[in-house]
């Protein structure tokens, strides 16, 4: 019996000696890194790689990213998914690690990145030049030694177990906020559930919609415009309103735009977004409650930014430039006709909201950075949960 203690005691030595070695092997006995990138990398989960279809194989996630660093210079960030390091597929973290191991101070490599964090389908080529060693003030605990990019073997949290995007952190589903279309004469929009028309002009200059409870407001307005801009705009907001009007400076938009917010001194407060053409001046405004502007702004915004009017002296359509993104204009503007509230609506961009429609031209209001599944059912794209089932989702308004 003691000799057979003794062999099961030698073996389990024996077996923790062999463990030992290989740890030591891993972990100590790598290349000695000689230059710094500030990159971190994690091994891909099935989650994230359900996200990259695209992917031929492997990939690494870039799990952080230095202040500071070569990376953080070169916009990578926290994440993305590696696919190739100078065209050479990467298949693991370690493989990342290493690679990244044997480049100095000075050497310049290019990574194929897929941002699934912004839904992008198409991979991005990004150059990083290394750097000698991290900034002095920095306080690293990588070991050995501290210009290296760290390996980390468990998957990041919210990417854990799900089937679906990281984004989706409350469940693999999206409950975009449902729109309904509200309309008078030849001007259109889309509201929120118990919204109304409060105003509407003959000739389609004004169009003015409002929340049936509480201060929540969306116009496009256009006139005339005899003199100075910025007069214009805070006369016609104090006549609107009621209120002394406090406006902040002017800041160029794209498209020959102008956005400013306000504030009066009845607690209201939003912002206008206008352009000049000519003698017009059109505007888009959103009034919401000065305490609730963090959240109601864009949500009205989105509103005032939906509308669509016949309005008169407005431009003539134009072809749809590439930098109008599909989920802030119309379905007109996508085919190539978009009209002045389609380059209005290049705004959305900064509000961080979007528009899609299903099949049977109901509207909804999402986040497209967080909102587009790179793996739903029927392929990339935007999704709508309804009777258990996920519905497709199709970019664009559709007035």
């Amino acid at each position: 019996m003691s000799r057979t203690w003794l062999g099961i005691g030698f073996s389990v030595v024996g077996a923790l000696a062999l463990f030992s070695m290989v740890v030591h092997f891993a972990v100590r006995d790598r290349p000695r890194p000689r230059g710094w990138s500030g990159l971190e990398f994690s091994d891909l989960t099935p989650a994230a790689s359900a996200r990259t279809p695209l992917l031929v194989r492997g990939g690494a996630v870039i799990f952080d990213v230095a202040a500071d660093s070569p990376a953080a210079k070169a916009g990578i960030k926290p994440g993305e998914v590696v696919a190739a390091i100078d065209d050479k597929p990467i298949a693991l973290a370690r493989q990342a690690s290493d690679l990244v191991r044997t480049k100095a101070a000075g050497d310049r490599i290019v990574l194929t990145i897929y941002d699934v964090n912004k839904g992008e389908v198409h991979p991005q080529q990004v150059a990083l030049t290394f750097d000698a060693a991290p900034p002095v003030s920095k306080s690293y605990s990588v070991r050995p030694p501290r210009t290296l990019a760290r390996e980390f073997f468990y998957p990041p949290f919210p990417a854990a177990n799900a089937s679906w995007s990281r984004r989706i952190r409350l469940g693999a589903t999206i409950r975009p906020l449902a729109l309904t279309g509200l309309g008078a004469g030849q001007c259109n929009g889309f509201v929120p559930e118990e919204w109304r028309v409060a105003a509407h002009a003959p000739d389609n200059s004004l169009f003015h919609v409002m929340a049936q409870e509480g201060f929540a407001h969306a116009i496009y307005q256009s006139a005339m415009l005899d003199g100075d801009a910025g007069a214009f705009v805070k006369t016609y907001l104090e006549q609107t309103f009621g209120a002394a009007t406090v406006l902040t400076p002017p800041q160029v938009q794209p498209f020959g735009f102008v956005q400013r917010d306000f504030g009066n001194q009845k607690g209201g407060a939003g912002f206008v977004l206008y352009r000049v053409t000519g003698k017009r001046i059109a505007l888009w405004i959103a009034a919401v409650p000065g305490g609730d502007v963090a959240w109601a702004k864009p949500q009205v915004g989105a509103v005032a930014l939906s509308m669509r009017c016949a309005s008169p002296g407005a431009p003539k359509a134009e072809p749809r430039p590439d930098d109008l993104l599909a989920t802030r204009i119309s379905t007109r503007c996508i085919q190539g006709a978009c009209s002045e509230g389609d380059f209005a609506g290049a705004y959305l961009t900064t509000l961080r909201l979007g528009y899609v429609h299903n099949g049977k031209n109901e509207m909804f209001l999402v986040h497209p950075r967080r909102d587009y599944w790179q793996n739903g059912a029927e392929g990339p794209g935007f999704y709508h949960q309804i009777g258990g089932e996920n519905e497709r989702l199709y970019p664009g308004r559709i007035n």
